[in-house]
């Protein structure tokens, strides 16, 4: 979307739309809603059947993606401003800047879920969601970002997010944030009430889709677009077993191991599947004509807010929270995707956007 993609925001600079990155955001907000949507109105009798452990399975994805695609667009948009005769002061003032303005629409959205509820637990102010992570991700990227020598951002993205990923256990894990106040310490370990997207590990996918990002750009410089998405495809689908096999054969090096929520080896199992996706869309938006998911990645910040008030709030469906059988909120999946869709139209009609794809526009 123009200005916004975010959960995936990349800045208002004039920077080329690729389609894929819509079709990837548009992906992530599939997932997003199927997660959520689950998540809420399933009653708990269904929630040990087979759909349900499916739904949360690919609930795992739609955070790391949107956290993958903020770090690649941001990386994206830098090297553009590069190209244009920035300085590398001004790259990461204006990457820090974007961090900010992203957390401040996590506050923003916050007090209207707080009002959504009547105001009743005033704490929810302060919890670490997805775009209070994309927005503290967003501002350590910069940094990378902004450092002058080509393989030095590339080093710094990549020592970002392999150091995040390895620390993690030890930040969810040992006492070093106890008796911080919660709402801080909820930046740094899952461990706390409110804490649902710690910077470890998800900084981790911010920081992995800016190094991809650097390399995607040096690609597109040199025509070489296509070799290089499908050379982060291949990585990316070897990275899955080598994850699996250094799980099972690794020697214990950390105090407490949670593979699924703070283990190194799900974060790169997690990033290979990300690099997959992320070629698929670029092989689907090849495909001529408008795509539902390319439409819905346009708006992905517009349509995040929507969603989560008609599953979660008390103004639109409060009856449908954990009320409904797994075969009935399936069917409700495809009702809330299609108003999502047409929402997402309404709004691009609004803006006068056109619908077709591979177009280029404002990033």
């Amino acid at each position: 979307m123009t200005g916004f993609a975010t959960p995936g925001y990349a800045g208002r600079e004039h920077a080329s739309r690729l389609g894929y990155l819509d079709w990837a955001r548009g992906l992530a907000v599939i997932l997003m809603i199927n997660t959520h949507a689950f998540s809420a109105w399933t009653v708990a009798e269904d929630r040990g059947t087979r759909l349900f452990a499916l739904a949360r399975l690919f609930g795992g994805y739609p955070a790391p993606l949107f956290l993958f695609l903020a770090g690649l667009s941001a990386a994206l948009v830098a090297e553009r401003e590069r190209a244009k005769g920035s300085d590398s002061g001004e790259v990461r003032r204006r990457g820090l800047r974007r961090g900010l303005t992203v957390l401040g629409f996590a506050f923003v959205f916050r007090v209207g879920m707080l009002a959504s509820g009547g105001f009743g637990r005033a704490a929810d102010l302060l919890r670490v969601d997805v775009l209070n992570c994309i927005a503290v991700s967003l501002m350590l990227v910069a940094l990378a970002l902004g450092l002058s020598s080509a393989r030095g951002r590339l080093a710094a993205a990549l020592g970002l997010a392999a150091g995040i990923a390895l620390l993690t256990p030890l930040a969810w894990d040992t006492s070093w944030w106890k008796g911080w106040p919660a709402p801080v310490a909820g930046y740094f370990t899952g461990r706390v009430r409110d804490s649902l997207f710690p910077v470890f590990p998800w900084t981790a996918f911010t920081a992995f889709g800016a190094s991809c990002g650097l390399l995607l750009a040096q690609a597109r410089a040199r025509g070489r677009e296509g070799i290089a998405i499908g050379a982060l495809a291949a990585a990316g689908a070897a990275a899955i077993p080598l994850a699996l096999w250094v799980d099972g054969h690794a020697p214990a090096v950390y105090p407490v191991y949670d593979f699924w929520h703070t283990s190194p080896t799900y974060v790169l199992l997690k990033c290979g599947v990300l690099l997959v996706l992320f070629a698929l869309a670029f092989l689907l938006d090849r495909l001529p004509g408008p795509s539902a998911l390319r439409q819905l990645g346009r708006t992905s910040l517009l349509v995040y807010w929507a969603h989560l008030e008609i599953v979660y709030g008390k103004w639109i469906a409060p009856g449908l929270r954990e009320n409904l059988a797994v075969e009935e909120v399936t069917w409700g999946v495809v009702v809330l995707v299609l108003l999502m869709l047409a929402l997402s139209i309404a709004r691009t009609h609004a803006r006068g956007w056109p619908l077709r794809g591979g177009e280029r526009a404002k990033a």
